[in-house]
């Protein structure tokens, strides 16, 4: 279904050009400016993984050489203070971990292959901290964690690298019962928050380690059942911040909690810096060690419905001072796309400790910036119609930003220290770029059919299509997960092999998104479908008032909270001639005990508890309408999904079945609720075929 896309402005794209896309990401100035160190990560369709090179460009312009081979998944780079050498994280062959001295007593315990299996261990790659010199040479392992290592952390004097691992409890919950019977395969479970989706069962928590550089043992510096984050070195090298909940069980489980923390940098007893009920994150010590910037706000069960302000403490702790209460954006990237990596978002200190710069959503952009710590005036240092998923400082001034926009895949450039003259480092999709034929995303503003709030939107259409020709589009409509996330400037693979199919594609952030003010976020607690459907069904009015797209045939798909939506709006209006629906919520009743997040996120978003709020939770589920859903169906769900378990699915699919609708189910094996992005490539592939397949045979 080409017929409308014109080929001289380039070649349709496919499906399969995901293995085309390079994905930049996580950009790291050395120490004296003169070099970036990146990460750029493909899709191996043969092997059916992922790989990923470090590689290094000039500050000031120059070809990027690669570092390391990407044979295998390197990334993470983190310069010495010395700029001599770069730590990283892969999952390449290296020593083995040293035994396990449980492992005796759980091979004893074990009966059956299911439980050796489990006793053994996972049998994947695991990822330790590596050390390669940019000049060349071969890396050298550092960490040997008999779970792996992460997010690596060089001390101020270069000496030592804090890393993160998981680890085992010491005295954990459970465990054998009290009889004496062997265990066999089975699990006690005595928390609500057991498990997580991307992770799986809780039973190892990442916990702060250290490791001399030079060799020798890695020491573990926090213990507890609790997980921690987010680690930072002070500058005097005494001290290391991070993030944790560390609040007695069973509150912790659902009061959603993140509190600063800090641990003296040779061990000892941990400290809370920031007191309460608090949700703050991404913390940087100030250059004099002073004190400590991050990021949040003082409405855990909010979450991402209240927006992320500025805030900083003295370095022993104390009463958090707020520096952006006026300003109404939330700092953070919250936008979407399904071919990045993400980076490193914390802020950034000027060296005076004056201001301190930082990434914040804004109307379907990620711009950089600038806020003056006594006066909390907001100025944008580098702006623009685009989505920055990264900014890092360079010594003497300026930024490196990892920058794209809907028809360009991210890429570096370097901006000066107030945004310009701004210029580019790299090119890794350039070949890409000229080959394919993409769309550019047209903005629209237009009312919700509700009560005529404005709403922001975007339209792609085949490339080369002439909106006087009188060809009629058929519509695909996105609605983006979260829902506290954001559409706009931010290439999309997925929207672009639509248009490419010769479909329009149309796209916009309804109530409930990120981007315009705590007040637009936050009024969709508890009325899901009636406060947002509205704004989705007035950009089909904005979109079909526009006169190039055939109101017969208009399809919708969205995942997760856009697969929600999806379900609301097929149980409530008759306009759309197809749907997918994709890792979807239809019933908020079961949602509260199914989901990993059903208890803290659900509570609070879906209005109360299935045993006191049965009423409200059904009202609000796509599941109650079910006999009013006519358009023919496509459920997508992926069988280890916890975010949205599959059950929602199933729900759906047998109604829908019972009723004699038009409807199939694809169940996808081995994938979390994160396929879209970051799943195994030929399944992230099926996916794309079949969702297509269904518009294809409807539209």
């Amino acid at each position: 279904m080409t017929a409308s896309v014109d080929t001289a402005v380039g070649r349709p794209l496919v499906a399969e050009d995901l293995f085309k896309l390079r994905m930049v990401g996580d950009p790291r100035p050395s120490p004296d400016g003169r070099h970036v160190a990146y990460v750029v990560t493909r899709l191996d369709e043969e092997e059916d993984a992922y790989r990923a090179a470090l590689w290094l460009v000039p500050s000031d312009g120059g070809a990027p050489t690669q570092l390391t081979a990407g044979t295998h998944r390197d990334t993470t780079p983190r310069w010495s203070p010395d700029g001599e050498t770069l730590a990283f994280v892969s999952n390449r062959p290296g020593d083995p971990p040293p035994p396990d001295p449980d492992a005796e007593a759980k091979a004893k315990r074990a009966k059956g292959k299911a439980a050796k299996k489990q006793a053994e261990g996972d049998d994947k790659p695991l990822n330790q901290i590596w050390l390669i010199r940019p000049g060349g040479g071969e890396a050298r392992q550092l960490t040997r964690q008999r779970h792996g290592a992460s997010a690596p952390e060089w001390s101020p004097d270069g000496q030592t690298v804090a890393f993160l691992a998981p680890t085992e409890i010491d005295n954990p919950p459970g465990g054998a019962p009290a009889d004496g019977r062997t265990v066999a395969d089975e699990r006690l479970i005595e928390r609500i928050a057991y498990r997580f989706d991307g992770r799986g069962y809780l039973d190892r928590p990442n916990k702060l380690w250290a490791i001399p550089v030079d060799g020798g043992e890695a020491r573990r510096l926090t213990d507890g059942d609790a997980d921690d984050a987010q680690h930072a070195w002070s500058p005097d090298g005494a001290r290391i911040v991070f993030v944790s909940n560390r609040t007695p069980l069973p509150e912790r489980d659902t009061n959603r909690v993140s509190a600063l923390y800090d641990v003296p940098a040779a061990g000892g007893a941990v400290r809370c810096l920031t007191e309460g009920e608090v949700d703050f994150a991404a913390p940087v010590w100030s250059p004099d060690g002073s004190r400590i910037a991050f990021l949040g706000h003082t409405e855990p069960a909010a979450g991402g419905s209240r927006d992320a302000r500025l805030w900083t403490v003295p370095a022993g702790g104390g009463d958090p001072t707020e520096h952006t209460a006026a300003w109404g954006r939330s700092f953070g990237d919250f936008g979407m796309s399904d071919v990045t990596t993400g980076a490193d978002q914390r802020p950034v200190w000027a060296a005076d400790g004056a201001t301190i710069s930082a990434l914040a959503s804004d109307q379907g952009a990620t711009n950089l910036y600038r806020v003056a710590l006594d006066s909390g005036e907001v100025r944008p240092v580098v702006a623009g119609p685009r989505r920055l998923i990264a900014a890092q400082p360079l010594a003497g001034g300026g930024f490196v930003v990892l920058a794209g926009d809907a028809a360009s895949p991210f890429e570096l450039f370097v901006a000066g220290a107030d945004g310009a003259p701004e210029r580019r480092l790299s090119d890794h999709n350039q070949a890409f770029v000229d080959e394919v034929a993409l769309a550019p995303a047209a903005e629209i503003r237009f009312p919700s059919q509700g009560d005529g709030q404005e709403i922001q939107g975007w339209i792609l259409t085949p490339p080369g299509f002439d909106p006087g020709s009188g060809v009629k589009l058929p519509l695909i409509v996105q609605i983006h997960g979260g829902p506290h996330a954001m559409y706009g400037q931010a290439l999309f693979h997925e929207m672009q092999l639509m248009a490419a199919r010769g479909y329009a594609v149309a796209f916009c952030n309804p109530r409930g998104s990120a981007g315009y003010g705590e007040a637009f976020t936050g009024c969709t607690r508890g009325v899901w479908g009636e406060a947002d459907a509205p704004d989705v069904l007035g950009l089909l009015d904005a979109v079909l008032e526009r006169g190039s797209v055939d109101p017969a045939r208009v399809g919708v798909t969205g995942g997760s909270y856009g697969g929600y939506l999806t379900n609301w709006l097929i149980g409530h209006s008759d306009r759309f001639r197809a749907a997918v629906t994709q890792r979807c919520v239809a019933n908020f009743h079961s949602f509260y005990g199914t989901s990993d997040i059903g208890a803290t996120f659900g509570e609070f978003e879906f209005g109360g508890t299935p045993w006191a709020d049965t009423e409200t939770l059904l009202k609000h589920s796509p599941i109650s309408y079910v006999e009013q859903m006519t358009t023919p169906l496509l459920i997508v769900h992926n069988e280890q999904d916890l975010r949205c378990p599959i059950e929602q699915a199933e729900q759906l699919f047998v109604s829908l079945k019972r009723l004699g609708r038009e409807v199939a189910f694809v169940r996808i094996p081995g994938e979390d609720h994160n396929l879209s992005r970051t799943g195994t490539p030929s399944r992230r592939l099926a996916r794309l075929h079949h969702m297509i397949g269904w518009f294809d045979r409807h539209l």
